[in-house]
């Protein structure tokens, strides 16, 4: 392995500060809230759209849709405004607790859509959708950027992520085991009422993860006063920084398969398999591997390395899904099908996210080391819009899917309507495997490479520091040791 840099120089070892303990967990129940309240919107909504606030399916898929074209203006606009504000309490901060303040009032008027009839059912669901889309980006797209903020070691950097990670999966897992009881329990027979209450306590939580993380997580690399971002710049990102665009779609192709299957479950669980409660026993499941997946993350790391980890992560959602397919089929039987999927799922999604976090994070680095540029806004910004589309475009495919198939809500389905369903859900984790292929063949930052471009931007930002300390004034205390020592 090298130690040179691009013009052939000996690099120094990097020295990185480490990241306390009081940072990974705070960092790491920020996350908690929001991927709590995401999680309802992703598993529940549509559901809740079509079966009880009865908004057709087509329209439903349609408004979605609509709501993401929007996002690829307004993430973007959103990123440029976030490079040009710095505050006293940091560049990120502040945008977290605005964003979560607002996502928590959006998400619960998505969820009295019930409240609404015919075209100003529609007109309300069409603004409130799009608000909280915008919302999310505020707090997500910020809550991520400060990882290269908080450390720029990539050692350091998979001893952080688990810690939101493993926050966010459990969040997920909470949010899509407990919503079919908490909604009953809430509802107390009225389904609507029961998803209101469901989506403000989701809101409530994520308002105070963000809490949590702005006051005690702590950042090591805090941009500059004064740091402009322009337009040109942002271009140069997407169109120069190849490895970028390579994650990008990636992750596009894996989250609209996944997405399909997330947005189906309920419907699969309820229709196919007859039984909506075995969709939390899936859900308890997932939890369960993903406690150790998680936690020994580093080591799987360590053992495997990251290239092998992540190609299994890519791969499995067609395995999960072709389980719950097969049993809906009669092929095998259902609940240790159900538990197998749930083992599956829980690791797959487990170790995606983790990764795909840091591999953003490396995309940063690669974008500073051979174009000059580095905002990490604009990259996970348009992460969250990736993601964000991707859901959209699986609940958009699903709404015009449904209505084609003749599903008919909360009624016993036809034999073609439960075979389609189940086929969709199967075969729209293919996509998946699209991913793998990019991974594998063209995405490059893993190994010596990463090490030889870390070491670099490390040099670098230590360099700046110490001329920046050179260059600065002596204190008043300074300068009274200075004349004594003379």
């Amino acid at each position: 392995m090298s130690n040179t840099d691009i013009n052939g120089n000996e690099i120094p070892a990097p020295v990185a500060p480490k990241v306390s303990m009081r940072t990974k967990l705070s960092y790491g129940y920020g996350s908690f809230g929001k991927d709590f309240s995401l999680c309802v919107v992703n598993t529940f909504l549509f559901f809740y759209l079509t079966d009880v606030a009865k908004v057709p399916a087509t329209v439903a898929g349609i408004i979605f849709l609509i709501a993401r074209v929007w996002d690829t203006i307004n993430d973007f606009l959103f990123a440029l405004i976030v490079t040009k504000v710095n505050t006293r309490w940091g560049k990120y901060k502040p945008w977290l607790i605005a964003g979560n303040l607002l996502q928590c009032f959006f998400l619960t008027a998505c969820f009295c859509t019930h409240m609404f009839e015919g075209t100003t059912q529609t007109i309300y669901l069409a603004i409130v959708y799009i608000c909280w889309g915008m919302s999310y980006t505020i707090c997500d797209a910020p809550f991520w950027s400060l990882v290269p903020c908080i450390t720029l070691d990539k050692h350091e950097r998979e001893g952080l992520l688990p810690y939101p990670r493993f926050a966010a999966t459990i969040g997920n897992y909470l949010a899509a085991g407990l919503g079919v009881y908490a909604v009953a329990l809430f509802g107390q027979g009225d389904d609507g009422y029961g998803y209101a209450c469901y989506g403000l306590v989701a809101g409530l939580l994520a308002v105070s993860s963000a809490l949590v993380t702005c006051k005690w997580t702590e950042e090591n690399y805090r941009p500059a006063d004064g740091e402009t971002f322009k337009l040109s710049d942002a271009f140069t990102i997407i169109t120069k920084n190849k490895q970028f665009v390579f994650f990008i779609i990636i992750a596009l192709c894996f989250v609209i398969g996944t997405g399909v299957s997330q947005s189906l479950n309920l419907y699969i669980y309820k229709y196919c398999l007859h039984d909506a409660s075995l969709f939390s026993v899936m859900q308890l499941w997932a939890g369960i591997v993903t406690i150790p997946s998680i936690v020994f993350f580093t080591v799987l790391v360590r053992i495997f390395g990251r290239k092998l980890i992540f190609s299994a992560a890519l791969i499995f959602p067609v395995l999960y899904s072709g389980l719950i397919s097969l049993a809906g089929w009669g092929i095998l039987p259902v609940y240790p099908s159900v538990i197998a999927s749930g083992i599956i799922f829980g690791f797959s999604n487990s170790i995606y996210w983790i990764l795909v976090m840091i591999m953003v994070a490396d995309t940063v680095d690669f974008g500073d080391y051979r174009l000059g540029i580095r905002s990490e806004i604009i990259y996970y910004s348009l992460h969250t819009l990736v993601i964000k589309c991707s859901g959209a475009i699986a609940s958009a495919f699903l709404g015009v899917y449904l209505s084609w198939i003749n599903y008919v809500p909360d009624q016993e389905q036809s034999a073609e309507t439960i075979n389609s369903m189940l086929g969709f859900y199967v075969g729209a984790t293919l996509i998946c495997v699209v991913s793998l292929l990019i991974y594998l063949t063209v995405y490059h930052l893993n190994g010596a490479t990463l090490d030889k471009i870390q070491r670099e931007i490390t040099r670098r930002k230590m360099d700046q520091l110490t001329q920046e300390a050179l260059n600065q004034a002596p204190s008043e205390s300074e300068k009274q040791l200075l004349n004594a020592a003379k």
